[in-house]
C-alpha cells in the first residue's frame, strides 16, 4: 500500500496543492469573521465549500492546466 501511495503522490501537481491550501486559509478567515462578541452565523452548506473547492482546484491543475510552477521540466537542448 505504501508503494502505491508514493507513486500516486509522485504525479500530483504541487502548484495546485499550494493554491488549494491558500484557498482553505482565505475561506476560513472569511467564514470565521464576525463582530466582536458574536459567533459566526453561516448556513451549514457553506462549510461544504472547503472540500468542493479543494477538489476543483487540484483537479483543474492536475488535468486541465498541467503546469507546475514548482516542478519545471528541464529542457533537453544542449549547447
Amino acid at each position: 500500500m505504501n508503494k502505491r501511495w508514493r507513486t500516486a503522490m509522485k504525479n500530483r501537481n504541487i502548484t495546485g496543492i499550494v493554491v488549494a491550501i491558500i484557498y482553505c486559509v482565505v475561506l476560513y478567515v472569511f467564514l470565521t469573521d464576525a463582530p466582536t462578541g458574536e459567533a459566526p452565523n453561516n448556513p451549514f452548506w457553506v462549510y461544504s465549500l472547503f472540500p468542493l473547492g479543494v477538489v476543483v482546484i487540484t483537479s483543474l491543475f492536475d488535468y486541465v492546466i498541467k503546469f507546475d510552477f514548482f516542478r519545471k521540466k528541464k529542457s533537453s537542448r544542449k549547447k
